[in-house]
């Protein structure tokens, strides 16, 4: 043993290990009397849950733009909310032909509360241009409400939270043609696992609570900042856009 400790002690080791006096000299030790056992503590107080809150209800109960985004800033079931600056609804004309519906806010959106107004709102609003629209002609939101914490993916658990208001804010508006920007948005409302570059240019349908529209997806415009040479895929999906609002008229 003392050779051992020694050993720790020269590696640098502090050692607080009595050394034992010779077996034939150690006494046996002292009985210990055993503590009387602790009474019981009592369960700590759980705090008062806050009362559940029915999505779908909530949302249905709007019966305007105005009100939905009224309800929607009450509404604590999607945990992004608790992580986020400010409520991203809408921005645009309600009563416009076009909706376009993309993933998620960014850090430029959740500082100004509006979607689609950094880089990428930018670039959208020159592709949206280009085929003679403006902001009386489309509605732009998104399918989750609050930043996700770096810019990530939003989950599918914040997506379904914040479905049933994407579904009443399209059955409110009522557009003709739904332009998704992005696979997010493609996947959670056209309900498939397809990627973005399987599903662009592709028209479908979306139907939310009565409404039904055309809705064609396309690249999300940051993605085209990472990937200019996909513009030319991009404005393929404009044209088709325009030759679908010019059919609906």
């Amino acid at each position: 043993m003392n050779s051992l400790i020694g050993w720790w002690e020269d590696a640098g080791i502090e050692t607080d290990i009595p050394v034992l006096p010779p077996a034939g000299t150690r006494t046996a030790p002292a009985a210990r009397t055993q503590a009387p056992p602790a009474p019981p503590s009592k369960p700590a107080a759980k705090a008062p849950l806050k009362p559940h809150q029915d999505a779908r209800a909530m949302a249905g109960s709007a019966d305007s733009v105005e009100a939905l985004k009224a309800v929607l800033e009450q509404y604590e079931g999607c945990a992004l909310k608790f992580t986020a600056t400010n409520t991203v609804f809408a921005r645009g004309n309600p009563a416009a032909p076009l909706m376009v519906i993309g993933e998620g806010p960014g850090a430029e959106e959740d500082r100004q509360g509006a979607p689609f107004v950094g880089r990428s709102g930018q670039l959208l609003d020159r592709m949206l241009g280009a085929i003679g629209l403006d902001e009386t002609g489309f509605h732009i939101t998104n399918v989750v409400y609050w930043r996700p914490p770096g810019n990530r993916k939003p989950s599918s658990e914040e997506i379904e939270a914040c479905r049933p208001f994407v579904e009443r804010h399209i059955a409110i508006a009522k557009p003709r043609v739904i332009l998704l920007a992005g696979g997010i948005a493609a996947q959670a409302l056209l309900n498939t696992p397809q990627g973005i570059m399987a599903l662009r240019g592709r028209w479908a349908e979306i139907s939310a609570g009565g409404h039904t529209a055309p809705a064609l997806p396309t690249f999300h415009p940051a993605f085209l900042l990472r990937r200019p040479q996909e513009k030319a895929k991009a404005w393929a999906d404009m044209l088709s856009l325009a030759d679908k609002l010019e059919e609906l008229g």
